[in-house]
């Protein structure tokens, strides 16, 4: 040996001494067994308290743990148990984990221990599972912690879906074992979340739409085929797998945890038929002045619609990761954004309630039938009835003002107030807020059922006053409360008289029956075929006031308003299917304009009614839109109002009296 190789050898032994040396000190680590064998070794890994362990037994399968007592007697430790014994089993990367896990019998963990998975990743990173740190941080945790990666689990590097699903399946076997074994153990399922999993497995798909847990949202494309949404809160696993099943469910979290350290789910089911495919980054949610877009990481997949109540319900689902400030106990709109639409045409205002809003707030989850027999109103915690949502002040306030303004102006008769009326119903309803009404609601309605009204209060503040108005005096929505009755009305005000025309009295007859036909037309598809939307090329205003970019929609709108400009109100007259169904329900309003004698004779009323409703002393109530113009001349005896009735008869040789019904007279 030379000189120069003495040191490199004398630093070669070192090395050695100090590797023995390190390796009789510090403990073997115990690996993986690849194994389903449970010995009484690895029984008492996972619960080192324990003196004496049972055979497996029970259901779902345990093995009792028994230790000593300060008397000397012996006494229940706990259970020991794998996770394979507690079907479904999680999938990680590639394939199942089966776990060993000990509980003592306040529901802790005691260890853990992987007994056998064969995930791809094991030919590159060997026995990945058993690093250092992860599966020790198991022992004392509680069934109440959420037992999620990134969050009070901390995942192994680069293998963060089956550590997801390695804790997920400890989690939910625990959780088995403790409701079966354990009574009253807290985070095992019982009491408020086995209430909330009972109410929630009773009610129907359709149930959770009446009561408002379930929002829909229906987005008609400009070529009329629909994209039908529907949102739910399932940011708790109760609701998650009572609404997608349990592996969809699963699944979902899984890819947020994989992504995010925190966050909530609002489910997404995707239905309809749509040219223009469901695309997740249109999605946005707004609360009070705060945007939230929703980019592609923030969607995560949940399913194709296969079970749980969603089952039939959709084509696929999926989830939004809700930011962490977003305020669950307040109302938020989720937009769908086009190019070209008014953001206010495709949103939904979602409040949750009831179960729902009880989950997630962590308050007691309350059963409808105890609290109607305590005597306390139910719509406000069990989501089987359900509250307006009436959160939006600002909005409700605005529309308030609007119906107090036409009321008055209405019942007044003041022609200044109605024009007001007219404006504040142009600017606010068509191009501020574009709340108004359209056969859509209607269509809607008896495709979704009444929770889409009852969702928004300024909706059904409309819906109410639409409804009232007309049962009792008529169509005084059409007078006074649609923006593009108003728009009519500007235009006929502003146009030269001379191009003004009048409409031949049988040409006129026969096509005020088109927009009856359009209403049956729509309102059978709407029955008969769900996919089929027609309303948008017969309702030109949603063009206007949502500023479509379709060109074929424009061209509609432009050809209606020049023929407004030539015949009053031509759109009101022939086309609107709104007005028609208006029409059909004040064929039963009682408070109708009063018609005297002298309207026999007179033909001033006639010659300015806006809607070619009247024919001397009759009118065509079903066609009369409460304009107040005839109602005014007559209070200020215009025309042959002023005469009385012995002039009359005396310049009229051929008179015949007829009777005139009042107010008084039946219908």
């Amino acid at each position: 040996m030379t000189q120069s190789s003495r040191p490199v050898q004398l630093i070669a032994q070192c090395l050695l001494i100090l590797l023995c040396c390190l390796t009789a000190v510090t403990p073997s680590r115990a690996q993986t067994p690849f194994t389903d064998t449970v010995t009484d070794e690895l029984l008492s890994q996972v619960m080192p308290g324990a003196l004496r362990f049972g055979e497996k037994t029970g259901e779902p399968p345990v093995f009792p743990a028994y230790r000593n007592t300060e008397n000397g007697e012996e006494a229940l430790a706990g259970y020991a148990f794998l996770t394979a014994d507690m079907p479904p089993e999680e999938v990680g990367f590639s394939a199942p984990i089966n776990v060993l896990v000990g509980m003592d019998i306040e529901g802790r963990l005691t260890g853990i221990k992987v007994m056998d998975y064969r995930e791809s990743y094991l030919s590159i990173r060997g026995d990945f599972l058993n690093s250092r740190g992860f599966q020790p941080q198991f022992r004392n945790k509680t069934l109440d912690e959420g037992f999620r990666v990134g969050q009070d689990i901390n995942g192994v590097s680069r293998a963060t879906i089956s550590s997801w699903a390695m804790s997920r399946g400890i989690h939910n076997a625990a959780r088995r074992v403790a409701r079966s074994h354990l009574e009253g153990v807290g985070g095992a399922g019982d009491g408020d979340e086995a209430l909330a999993r009972e109410l929630l497995e009773a009610m129907s798909w359709q149930d959770m739409l009446d009561t408002g847990m379930i929002t829909p949202l229906t987005i008609t494309l400009e070529d009329g085929s629909q994209l039908e949404l529907a949102f739910a809160y399932m940011g708790r696993e109760v609701l998650g797998e009572v609404l997608v099943g349990t592996p969809d469910y699963s699944g979902a979290e899984r890819q947020l945890s994989s992504r995010f350290d925190s966050g909530e789910m609002l489910l997404v089911a995707i239905n309809g038929n749509p040219s223009d495919p469901f695309r997740q980054e249109r999605l946005a949610l707004q609360q009070q002045e705060r945007h939230y877009p929703m980019p592609r990481p923030h969607f995560v997949y949940a399913g194709a619609a296969t079970a749980g109540k969603i089952e039939g319900k959709a084509r696929f689902a999926g989830a939004l990761v809700l930011d962490e400030t977003v305020d669950l106990s307040q109302p938020f709109t989720v937009l769908y954004e086009q190019d070209g639409v008014h953001p206010g045409e495709n949103s939904v205002q979602i409040q949750l309630n009831g179960i729902a809003l009880a989950l997630a707030l962590g308050q007691p989850v309350q059963d409808p039938a105890q609290l109607a027999l305590d005597g306390i109103d139910t719509r406000a915690h069990s989501g089987f009835l359900l509250l307006p949502n009436d959160t939006d002040w600002p909005r409700v306030i605005a529309l308030a003002f609007l119906l107090t303004l036409v009321m008055v102006a209405f019942l007044r008769k003041s022609e200044r107030l109605r024009w007001a009326a007219l404006g504040v119903t142009l600017l606010y309803l068509g191009f501020i807020d574009g709340g108004f009404l359209s056969i859509s609601h209607i269509t809607n309605g008896l495709q979704l059922g009444p929770s889409m009204y009852l969702s928004d209060l300024p909706l059904l503040m409309i819906i109410a006053f639409t409804l009232v108005t007309t049962l009792l005096w008529g169509r005084v929505f059409c007078s006074s409360l649609c923006p593009f009755g108003a728009l009519q009305d500007l235009l006929t005000r502003i146009t030269p008289k001379r191009w003004q025309r009048k409409v031949p009295q049988r040409i006129h007859d026969r096509a005020q029956l088109i927009k009856y036909a359009f209403l049956a037309v729509i309102l059978l598809g709407a029955i008969f075929f769900s996919g089929v939307s027609l309303f948008q090329y017969v309702e030109p205003f949603g063009t206007l006031f949502y500023f479509s970019t379709s060109i074929l929609l424009w061209f509609i709108l432009l050809v209606i308003l020049l023929a407004s400009m030539v015949v009053k109100r031509f759109y009101c007259r022939y086309l609107c299917p709104l007005g028609a169904a208006l029409g059909i329900l004040s064929l039963i309003s009682p408070l109708r304009i009063q018609r005297v004698e002298q309207c026999q004779a007179c033909k001033v009323c006639e010659q300015s009614c806006p809607t070619g409703a009247i024919r001397g002393a009759d009118i065509q109530f079903h066609e009369c839109v409460r304009c107040d113009i005839c109602e005014n001349k007559l209070e200020h005896r215009a025309g042959v109002c002023r005469h009385s009735m012995e002039d009359i008869r005396k310049r009229h040789r051929d008179w015949q009296p007829v009777h005139i019904k009042s107010q008084a007279d039946p219908i």
